[in-house]
């Protein structure tokens, strides 16, 4: 087979594209990698160059990607992420379980996540860990990116590219001030929620996307809503009166059980939905993440 011409690419061109791509600004990436502005502005022509197409663009004074240096970005994220496998499965080879956990969390499961990682490198001591917390939409787009390998999500997307395992029920409750009189109610109905301040989080969150789902299940409308950024400040606005909320278990167990909010019990019973481990079918993870992933199925069980 003939060379490619991409074959004179070196792995440095690469470091510092990949550094101006996460920045979006060639000052800002020579800082990081302690080089000067005109070496990467140099390296970045010389890729150019060999690529044949203009990597980035400037509109006014913000440095864009162009379409060929999204192809180029995947690229090299792939390539970057390959040349850790390596790494990982040579240490393997040698008898070693090391490198680094590269995992996104959806926030709903930052309550629980840590203790898991935590027993993980006590079992495995040269492990580093790199952790990402953010909604649901945003560690999705981390996964798509290659930015990550594994993802905990509790609303895995409806996309065969992507592989899910359940591996840990995802109950949601309705939490209230202690005083609401709603607590002391057998029941409380998605009916009764809406006609309260509902408290939400922003677009994107998986706990809000349960939420509308079950709306339009059950043909409610939800008109009195308050959007918040994260989980506790939902529960900071619950305790102090300010409405309601539909939130994971995870989030408020430790807040029920010391009174500083209570549960309501929703009709039908328990919301239940599942936290789960996702991956791209198409990459092979690496032997740090392969053990992880085994490390929470054996771990975490659904029940």
């Amino acid at each position: 087979m003939r060379p490619s011409y991409l074959y004179r690419i070196t792995l440095r061109q690469i470091e510092i594209f990949l550094a101006v791509c996460r920045s979006r600004h060639f000052s800002r990436a020579a800082e990081e990698l302690a080089l000067t502005q005109p070496a990467v502005s140099a390296q970045i022509r010389q890729l150019e160059k060999l690529v044949g197409e203009p990597l980035f663009q400037y509109v006014g004074k913000q440095v864009q990607i162009t379409a060929a240096g999204e192809v180029m970005m995947r690229a090299a994220r792939d390539l970057q992420q390959r040349l850790v496998t390596v790494e990982m499965e040579l240490a393997e080879l040698r008898g070693a379980i090391q490198g680094t956990l590269n995992i996104a969390v959806e926030s709903g499961a930052q309550y629980f996540m840590p203790a898991l990682i935590a027993r993980f490198c006590a079992e495995h001591s040269a492990i580093s860990v790199a952790v990402e917390v953010a909604n649901r939409d945003a560690t999705l787009k981390r996964l798509y990116d290659n930015r990550q390998e594994l993802v905990i999500a509790g609303s895995p997307p409806q996309d065969r590219a992507v592989q899910f395992t359940p591996f840990r029920d995802n109950e949601l409750v309705a939490i209230a001030r202690p005083e609401h009189p709603w607590r002391e109610q057998a029941q409380v109905s998605l009916l009764q929620l809406s006609q309260e301040a509902l408290l939400i989080r922003e677009p994107g969150s998986g706990t809000r996307l349960i939420l509308e789902e079950l709306a339009r299940e059950q043909a409610v409308k939800l008109q009195r809503t308050q959007q918040y950024g994260s989980l506790e400040a939902i529960k900071a606005a619950v305790r102090s009166g300010a409405g309601l909320a539909i939130v994971p278990l995870d989030c408020c167990r430790e807040d029920i059980a010391r009174g500083a909010l209570v549960a309501l019990p929703l009709e039908h019973g328990p919301l239940r939905r599942s936290w789960c481990a996702l991956h791209l079918r198409r990459r092979q993870l690496t032997p740090v993440s392969q053990r992880f992933l085994q490390f929470v199925l054996g771990a975490q069980q659904i029940g």
